[in-house]
């Protein structure tokens, strides 16, 4: 209704100008000649001027106390606002356009309107699907670990997130499968060796001391002693402590490839001028301090170390797992050393 209000208003303006051009031409080019400045309405054309330099006044205000566009969000919220400063309303619910020209297109202005309508949407939900970003809330891209076969003696929860999150995600998503450990084996390395062989590839190798540091590694997994001393793995591995009261990885330095060493006497992670990890045959006692492999400080809470437990866990795939599972159980159980 405002719309069809307003281009009669227009047809009107119109008329009444035409009609006061061909009534007194005469009077019009006095005025044109003297003033340099088109007659009808004289009045009208001052208000408009007005207006239009209330609207720049206005417009510079508005840049300078304007609303907080430091988001994209708020920009889009200033920038809708604006598109509607161009029309008032009056009080009567008739739309008013600061700017009016003497002949309008009604097509030309559907389209326009139409155009604006689009725009005006098209804001709306950018700003929609920003605020549902905005509101989500903060989740870890890492999905939670799958379950173990069976409790583990030493990794806590904490512990265990940290290293599933460090993973390859070649393994991730796999089963943890328990393949050794000293309290239902056995303390013993060759005992070690031979269960790293029921499933080959990335495995952790989980120690604890007395002193309540709990630390390891990722090795390759068979660990097959060599007479050659040999080290044996890949730059996927790294080693792990908890003695800073958290989780702490630290990885390859790329100095040397001393990733695992395997003989029949010991077993250990790391080289260089030191040990990153050291486990005598009997899995009593073992070693640690700062290797060139990793670049990693002492890992347990003092350089040499008693060992409480042991654990050797595989990374099985859900179709091999029951069946790697009742292999396991066919190997006798050994004899704690307490």
């Amino acid at each position: 209704m405002g719309k069809k209000q307003s281009l009669r208003s227009k047809a009107a303006h119109f008329v009444s100008d035409l009609t006061t051009v061909l009534l007194n031409p005469i009077s019009d080019n006095l005025t044109n000649s003297n003033n340099n400045k088109p007659s009808p309405p004289l009045e009208e054309a001052g208000e408009f001027e007005s207006e239009s330099r209330g609207s720049e006044s206005e417009g510079i205000r508005d840049l300078v106390d304007g609303p907080d566009t430091s988001s994209f969000a708020a920009f889009l919220y200033s920038f809708l606002s604006s598109s509607d400063s161009d029309d008032h309303a009056d009080p009567d619910g008739q739309v008013h356009h600061d700017i009016i020209t003497v002949a309008d297109d009604p097509l030309s202005d559907l389209a326009m309107k139409e155009n604006v309508v689009l725009k005006k949407s098209l804001l709306f939900t950018a700003i929609h699907q920003i605020q549902l970003v905005e509101n989500q809330p903060k989740t870890d891209l890492v999905d939670e670990p799958p379950e173990t076969s069976e409790p583990s003696m030493l990794i806590s929860a904490a512990v265990r997130n940290a290293m599933y999150a460090s993973l390859p995600s070649l393994v991730q998503g796999r089963k943890w499968m328990l393949l050794y450990s000293t309290w239902r084996h056995g303390a013993s390395l060759s005992t070690l060796y031979r269960r790293s062989m029921l499933w080959p590839g990335l495995s952790l190798l989980v120690v604890g001391d007395r002193q309540g540091a709990v630390f390891g590694g990722l090795v390759e997994a068979p660990l097959r002693p060599s007479t050659k001393k040999k080290y044996q793995g890949t730059n996927s591995s790294f080693v792990f402590t908890n003695t800073s009261g958290h989780p702490v990885i630290y990885r390859p330095t790329g100095k040397n490839r001393y990733f695992t060493l395997c003989t029949s006497d010991f077993l250990a992670i790391g080289g260089g001028s030191n040990f990153a990890l050291y486990l005598e045959d009997d899995l009593m006692h073992g070693s640690s301090s700062v290797s060139e492999t990793y670049g990693n400080p002492c890992l347990a809470h003092s350089r040499e170390f008693e060992v409480k437990e042991v654990e050797l866990w595989g990374f099985v795939f859900s179709s091999q797992y029951e069946e790697i599972v009742a292999l396991s159980k066919t190997e006798a159980p050994g004899i704690c050393h307490w």
